[in-house]
């Protein structure tokens, strides 16, 4: 159990895809007053708290990426297979948490492209973990169970594992008896075109 101390939490924000369906780096897009969808989704998570380290994916596009959030304080990571798929992408983040000599109670995913999923939410998850060292905790999105989702050591080398396109879903549907989730049937919205993200934006930072 967790309850009587602050649990170690590595923060991986998954970064490392093409935005194919996009035409334009999603990590790139405008959110909000002066800042990106990637800073928007780094400064959530440096809001959350307690002992969180945070570590961000690139991939695809990784020059001007990472010049969006050098400057940050975040742990950059390179993933040079990240075409082979998100799965790939979380296999590598988590074996590169991994080798650093630090041991994390849970490792929080997230993705950059659920701008409404915040530091409240995330938060949420944490208060959750708290309670148990041996839960998944994860997002009940509005048609399925999904990330952000907090992952305890019991799974970290299912993890690791992870090949091409098989996401941190795989690995929900496969401990579904250890999954306990919180709700975010409003603002687990995902942007994948951009249509979905001229809706967004309009919605959220209405002219």
């Amino acid at each position: 159990m967790l309850s009587q101390v602050k649990p170690k939490i590595a923060h991986l924000i998954l970064a490392a895809g093409s935005s194919s369906r996009m035409g334009h780096p999603k990590q790139l897009l405008p959110w909000g007053n002066n800042t990106t969808l990637i800073r928007h989704a780094i400064q959530q998570a440096l809001s959350v708290k307690g002992e969180v380290r945070i570590y961000v994916v690139l991939g695809a596009y990784y020059d001007i990426i990472y010049e969006e959030i050098n400057m940050l304080p975040v742990t950059v990571l390179k993933h040079l297979d990240w075409e082979k798929g998100m799965g790939s992408s979380i296999s590598y983040g988590i074996t590169a948490i991994q080798k650093e000599n630090v041991s994390f109670d849970g490792i929080l995913i997230s993705l950059i492209d659920q701008p409404l999923l915040d530091v409240t939410h995330f938060n949420t998850l944490i208060t959750e973990f708290v309670k148990t060292s041996k839960h998944i905790i994860a997002t009940q999105l509005e048609s399925r169970i999904g990330v952000p989702a907090i992952f305890p050591t019991s799974v970290f080398s299912a993890l690791m594992q992870l090949e091409e396109d098989f996401g941190a879903r795989y690995i929900i549907k496969n401990y579904s008896d250890d999954v306990k989730t919180i709700s975010a049937s409003n603002t687990g919205i995902d942007i994948d075109t951009m249509k979905q993200y001229a809706k967004l934006l309009k919605r959220n930072f209405p002219t």
